[in-house]
């Protein structure tokens, strides 16, 4: 019977598994294990769905309360159930860059140069670009000077970059107005009039340059290095109608002047050649150090003008060194070895 019940099962709809694996279980052993004679309710499709669901249910809560990773901890009389949490490695932090910090906060925004070019815009309406604004707020000129310039009718002689220089170069307008007076204004550059006024030349000195003829031909440079080195206008003339003002620099017709060397010498030095042959230096020292022509005429023959420095040549001479004695040297090979001191120790050695 069980087994047709089996085979048939697929067209029972009152088959019930659990009743053909419990006959199966104890078929040959009813001996054993007799059958009591009671009644059991039997089960039915809709009874084993809602075991299940209890047993599922009873499952879970005790997972969640008793499991090894219980989510709940109870204090039973003081009793901590602890729960067992795996070890985990945390690993060790980078040394990671520090966060930038917030960009500073933006400050007032300055408004000196809007304040200067509106106030040159309301005082000189339409007569300063932008450029030329620009440059005198960088320059440092006051409005104050560009107004007093104005007043006394120069600013628009001027360019921008002239009004800087003449700013910081601290040339009053009386000094301007000295030399717009003598005729010198138009004539010189406005670096000119910056150094000739921090150079000290007056406007006479000017005077005698120009009525000599030396203002057009002389730089502003030469013209305050001849003021402050003192040179005069008849010394200047003397080199001029010698052809020396030409052929030398200023800084060595101050130089000449201050060594106090004539006309006479240069010229003697000139007719020889050695103007050319030697500095203004070597000039100054032949010449107050009385080394005569005719000593570094002697020089030259022999060969020996060159052999020496200058200082060299004037200390042979006021040692008394004769020429004859540097060609016996030279004539051993001793003299390319020997300075002019050694020279001249040789020489008062046997003399």
């Amino acid at each position: 019977m069980a087994n047709q019940r089996f085979r048939n099962s697929g067209s029972d709809s009152d088959f019930d598994l659990d009743e053909y694996i419990y006959e199966k279980s104890t078929e040959g052993n009813e001996e054993m294990f007799p059958e009591e004679e009671i009644d059991y309710p039997k089960p039915t499709a809709r009874r084993n769905v809602v075991a299940i669901l209890i047993f599922s249910a009873i499952a879970g809560f005790w997972f969640l309360t008793s499991g090894p990773a219980s989510i709940f901890l109870f204090d039973d009389d003081g009793v901590n159930i602890e729960v067992n949490v795996p070890n985990i490695e945390v690993p060790e932090l980078r040394n990671f860059a520090p966060i930038p910090p917030p960009p500073p906060t933006v400050g007032e925004i300055s408004t000196g140069y809007l304040d200067y070019l509106q106030e040159i815009n309301e005082t000189f309406p339409n007569q300063f670009s932008g450029n030329s604004v620009q440059g005198l707020y960088n320059g440092g000129v006051p409005i104050e000077y560009l107004v007093s310039l104005n007043e006394a009718g120069y600013l628009d002689q001027f360019s921008y970059s002239a009004i800087i220089g003449l700013f910081n170069g601290g040339v009053p307008n009386e000094y301007l107005n000295q030399l717009d007076a003598t005729g010198y204004l138009d004539a010189l550059s406005y670096s000119a009039v910056i150094g000739l006024y921090n150079g000290g030349v007056p406007t006479g000195y000017l005077d005698l340059m120009n009525e000599a003829g030396y203002l057009d031909q002389l730089s502003y440079s030469a013209i305050i290095g001849l003021y402050n080195g003192g040179v005069t206008i008849d010394y200047i003339n003397q080199m001029d109608a010698a052809g020396y003002m030409d052929q030398l620099s200023y800084s060595a017709v101050i130089g000449l002047y201050n060594g106090g060397v004539p006309i006479s010498y240069l010229d003697q030095m000139n007719e020889t050649g050695y103007l050319d042959e030697f500095s203004y230096s070597a000039i100054i020292g032949f010449f107050n150090g009385d080394v005569t022509i005719d000593y570094l005429n002697s020089l030259n023959t022999a060969g020996f003008l060159n052999t020496f420095s200058y200082s060299g040549i004037i200390g042979l001479y006021n040692s008394d060194v004769p020429v004859e004695f540097l060609k016996i040297l030279d004539d051993r090979d001793l003299l390319a070895d020997m300075s002019y001191s050694e020279v001249i120790q040789a020489y008062n050695a046997d003399n």
